[in-house]
């Protein structure tokens, strides 16, 4: 291997400095390897003149890094032969293109044999380097500063689109159809009863709504997804947006692309295969989205449209959007002008998961300082430590880095051109797999992978070494929130006995945690206490509450809509619906309201319109009571998939009204008002009453108003 690599060395560099593909024939036609194989090969000789010529330079490229005699080899039929062959080409038509800044083919190879052979791949001269835990905006308290970031956030809205990383393959969930049985990518895991994938369209559809509550104005942001190959997931996020009917949102608000797969390697350096020239390949990382997404002509639409920064976030990571956190890490990098951000917080020792660091690297009489990210498997390469902040804590010295990322849009265009694939490193993994001869194979597979947060690698600041750190200013920021209110992720099974850590079910268990501090601190509202995490996992959760985000999503605002009440042990509160008005509710069993519209009414061409025209409950000093659901029973609460001996449920359609006073609602109930009444309980001789009566007027129902310090109040 190591010979191979000083023989390849010169020609990467050759390959790298070429201006077109012709210049690269050139080069490789030099190659003593690659003629010698043309002037003997059969292959070559019936193929070379059906072929273009970005196909012939794969093919002498395939030649060049050694890989002939499992790719190019005529083991069979002639006609068979070439339609593999096509096929394989084509697979490696867009690795040939993507690659080039690094030498196309060849230097792929190269660089995953110099990372195999010498150690990780070198991010430079690391000598004099230092590492802190870098400076950052707490945001985790609602003070004056925090409260102009969220209206900062939420005013700057319209300038800002949404990227969300889609392609994930879910293999640690082993998540797979129950009908076929066919892997499924994590897209579609049902989490609180909707998909991952429509979990994040809630959210942005929230922020949305609170625009339009504010200002009387519908927004739109466009949506960018990368999706992959793995598993089918391009055609199933596909086929989730068409089935949704694109979530009543226009079909061009959405900018859906593929990340590029790339060839998987062994030990040795030995392509991986999974059958006769099918080779074994896997998605590129995430670290592709930054120069695909400028080669589809994203960016340029996006500006086009007015936009100025994006937004990324996870599939995996369904708590980010609960209250204000997105919208103050947002805020504080449109109030700056910054080109990048980090949103983070703390992290848990020896957990699998990347830091953030800010890097001081001493230049001369020049101080360069880069606020980055650092991948879990890189420490040892940066002589990183996995200790605690302080003796006997919990979690690390070193902030999490959670992949939710703000960045500008015209300063990633210009990035990309000086680092197309940023934070190369080698996923190395143990996989599974049938070869080229149909024996079962288990064996480490090796790939390159490269970050997208690592672009933040590019907007270092350098200034003089008088300077310290702190008085320089950065072009990236980084602000800190409540872990529990930024990240928890859904990706892998629970294992009994094991930690919760990236599970589904621990994922839930921060909403529920999530749900006391809203309901307890901010509605003043009497909620069962969370049990310790060893507890829920035997016996459950001690409530249940979920709700659309659209009735805030900001604590703040939920807060104003419901106020005071008590929940029983075991009790539930499903509010599918943003018009709400709930003071002193008793609940002692399960109460589910569910809104035809939410937050407005689909047009005629399935385009959702935002309307003050949306269903509204008020409730004041009622009493529901009834056995709710089985505590007992084998609940898969994260899904959503409960069993339940009672409900009280509450169905309004249209813009109907639901009002209930002083009343109390016991036993199985279902409650149905129609578009355009207003449906009022009382209680007459012990027994529950409705009043139907048209709505000649509706009432407007709740009146955002923007307060002198930036707060928002409801009136």
């Amino acid at each position: 291997m190591e010979c191979q690599l000083g023989d390849l060395s010169e020609l990467v560099e050759e390959l790298k400095s070429c201006g077109g593909d012709e210049k690269r024939h050139e080069v490789l036609d030099r190659q003593a390897h690659v003629l010698r194989w043309m002037e003997s090969s059969r292959e070559w000789r019936l193929i070379s003149a059906s072929l273009t010529q970005e196909d012939q330079l794969i093919i002498k490229s395939l030649v060049a890094i050694g890989q002939e005699e499992h790719l190019l080899c005529l083991r069979e039929e002639f006609s068979s032969f070439s339609e593999k062959l096509r096929k394989m080409l084509d697979d490696l038509q867009p690795v040939e293109r993507f690659y080039k800044e690094i030498g196309g083919i060849v230097g792929y190879h190269w660089t995953m044999l110099s990372s195999l052979s010498l150690g990780p791949i070198s991010p430079g001269d690391r000598a004099g380097d230092t590492y802190y835990p870098p400076p950052g905006i707490d945001i985790s308290s609602q003070d004056d500063p925090v409260i102009t970031y969220i209206l900062q956030g939420i005013v700057s809205l319209p300038q800002l689109a949404e990227i969300y990383p889609v392609g994930g393959a879910a293999d640690r969930l082993k998540f797979f159809d129950p009908v076929n049985g066919q892997p499924l990518p994590a897209a579609k895991l049902q989490f609180c009863g909707y998909s991952l994938l429509e979990g994040l369209i809630r959210d942005v559809q929230a922020r949305e709504y609170l625009y339009f509550k504010l200002f009387n104005e519908q927004i739109t942001t466009p949506l960018v997804m990368m999706t992959s190959s793995e598993k089918d997931n391009h055609r199933h996020i596909l086929q989730l947006c068409e089935e949704r009917k694109w979530f009543g949102r226009l079909k061009d608000s959405f900018q859906i692309f593929c990340q590029p797969v790339v060839p998987t390697m062994d030990c040795s350096g030995k392509w991986c295969f999974i059958g006769a020239q099918k080779l074994l390949m896997k998605p590129g990382g995430h670290g592709v989205i930054w120069k695909v997404a400028k080669q589809e002509g994203v960016f340029d639409k996006l500006e086009a449209t007015g936009r100025k920064k994006v937004l990324v976030r996870q599939i995996n990571n369904p708590i980010a959007g609960i209250d204000y956190g997105i919208l103050a890490f947002c805020g504080a990098g449109f109030a700056s002008d910054k080109v990048f951000g980090f949103a983070s917080c703390q992290r848990q020792v020896k957990s699998a998961e990347g830091i953030n660091v800010l890097i001081e690297r001493k230049e001369g009489d020049q101080n360069h300082l880069c606020l980055t990210n650092i991948e879990y498997c890189d420490f040892s390469k940066f002589s990183i430590e996995d200790v605690p902040v302080e003796p006997g804590s919990l979690y690390s010295q070193f902030p999490s880095n959670t992949n939710i990322l703000f960045a500008d849009i015209a300063a990633v265009k210009e990035s990309v051109v000086g680092c197309p694939i940023p934070g190369m490193l080698i996923n190395l993994k143990q996989m599974s797999f049938t070869d080229e001869d149909g024996q079962s194979k288990e064996q480490e597979v090796a790939r390159l992978e490269s970050t997208m947060q690592n672009l933040a690698d590019c907007f270092g600041q350098t200034a003089d070494s008088s300077l310290p750190p702190s008085k320089i200013p950065l072009k990236t920021y980084l602000t800190y929130n409540h872990r529990k209110k930024t990240i928890s992720t859904t990706k892998k099974m629970f294992q009994a006995g094991g930690s919760l850590l990236e599970t589904p079910e621990g994922c839930f268990y921060d909403l529920l945690c999530n749900a006391y501090d809203l309901l307890a601190d901010h509605c003043q509202t009497v909620v069962p206490d969370v049990p310790p995490v060893s507890d829920y996992i035997l016996q459950g959760p001690s409530f249940l509450f979920s709700y659309h985000p659209a009735l805030g999503p900001l604590f703040s605002i939920i807060a104003q809509k419901i106020r005071g009440g008590r929940f029983a042990l075991h009790s539930e509160l499903k509010l599918e619906i943003a018009e709400v008005d709930i003071e002193n509710l008793t609940l002692c069993g399960s109460l589910h309201i569910f809104a035809e519209r939410v937050i407005g009414q689909l047009e005629e061409d399935g385009i959702l319109k935002y309307s003050e025209q949306v269903g509204s409950i008020k409730l004041r000093n009622v009493v529901v009571q009834n056995s709710g659901y089985d505590w007992k029973a084998e609940n898969v609460y994260w899904k959503g998939e409960i069993k339940r001996e009672e409900l009280c449920e509450i169905v309004i359609n249209g813009n109907g009204e639901f009002v209930a006073e002083n009343v109390a609602i016991r036993g199985a109930v279902r409650i149905e008002v129609d578009d355009g009444v207003r449906v009022t309980a009382f209680e007459e001789e012990g027994k529950l009453k409705l009043k139907k009566e048209d709505l000649l007027k509706p009432t407007k129902g709740w009146i955002y108003h923007i307060d002198d310090d930036g707060s928002i109040f409801l009136e």
